[in-house]
């Protein structure tokens, strides 16, 4: 299997091609392999451009990357998901330990030879994707029913990246997850019912599924699922009722107070003529110049460097590369 390759300039940077694509799986039908999306987010800027790399298919498992699993980062990333949910107002998913094999390293045999679970399938093959590597285009919802799970709808998000230690691996994720409108719409959506989470690191070895060499490379897999038979979401509850107004006090026929006395009339002073006003001459008007326009010099003037953020500023990367 061979990645889509990505031009390198050697003066410029070229902006990052992207293509969304979000995965579904709905009544036990296992949908087609959708188009990738491979998403870079970086703590100083961009890295816009990506080589190529060729994956070759590991039937051997055995003779694969070594990795090692951390159940520490399973369940912080497990955690932080449900945190989003509660902070959302959505209800919380229950832990699903088949879930989380198929996301981390269950074996699955329906490839015509033996392949891990998500995560460590991922590391060891070196590949990212949401297809199953030659596998025929198979995704996790085939997995997912080989391993028993009767899901009404179901989801994935994965994701890798290179942060040091499991804890802020999880976060960072997380966190990534969250800000790309796909991935968050699978950890807020409301019918899923279970997560399981699975992870994987690479170690001291080499990774080239992400289009380099990264040694320490950590990548992490969200299995949802809506199960048979779970119950539907609860309805929002009800808007209070307004409380009724309190009854106004009766109130009593009674007779008008008497009108005020009236103070004696008066008889009005003569009124004195007043001198009629004397007319004063208005002067001329004189002629008012018309004002000149002054020249704009609010917009200051439009500059060109040839070095900065999109050319050759790019100190320290550290990427999540996403898939939703």
């Amino acid at each position: 299997m061979t990645a889509a390759e990505s031009a390198v300039d050697d003066v410029h940077w070229e902006e990052l091609t992207r293509t969304a694509a979000r995965v579904r799986a709905e009544d036990e039908d296992i949908v087609t392999a959708p188009r990738s999306w491979r998403r870079r987010v970086t703590a100083a800027t961009y890295l816009v451009a990506l080589a190529g790399v060729s994956v070759a298919a590991l039937h051997a498992v055995g003779n694969a990357t070594p990795v090692r699993a951390d159940s520490g980062a399973d369940s912080g990333l497990f955690s932080l998901t449900n945190q989003d949910r509660a902070s959302n107002g959505v209800r919380s998913l229950g832990g699903n330990g088949t879930l989380g094999a198929i996301g981390e390293g269950g074996r699955y045999n329906g490839c015509g030879f033996a392949v891990n679970g998500r995560s460590v399938d991922m590391i060891q093959r070196n590949y990212f994707a949401h297809p199953i590597l030659n596998c025929g285009g198979q995704l996790v919802f085939s997995m997912m029913q080989a391993f028993g799970i009767r899901y009404q709808s179901a989801g994935e998000n994965i994701g890798w990246n290179t942060y040091g230690d499991s804890g802020t691996a999880a976060s960072q994720i997380n966190s990534a997850f969250m800000n790309s409108p796909d991935h968050r719409a699978n950890i807020l959506n409301g019918n899923f019912t279970a997560l399981g989470v699975g992870s994987a690191n690479s170690g001291s070895a080499a990774w080239t599924g992400g289009g380099g060499s990264y040694t320490g490379a950590w990548m992490f897999s969200e299995e949802f699922a809506q199960l048979a038979g779970s119950p539907p979401p609860p309805p929002p509850p009800p808007r209070p009722k307004p409380a009724p107004r309190p009854p106004s006090a009766p109130t009593r026929n009674t007779a008008p107070p008497p009108p005020p006395a009236q103070p004696p009339a008066t008889s009005a002073p003569a009124p004195t003529p007043t001198p009629a006003p004397t007319a004063t001459p208005t002067p001329a008007p004189t002629e008012v110049p018309t004002p000149t326009a002054l020249p704009d010099l609010s917009v200051p003037p439009l500059l060109a460097t040839p070095s900065g953020l999109l050319f050759n500023s790019v100190e320290s990367v550290l990427e999540n590369y996403l898939i939703a």
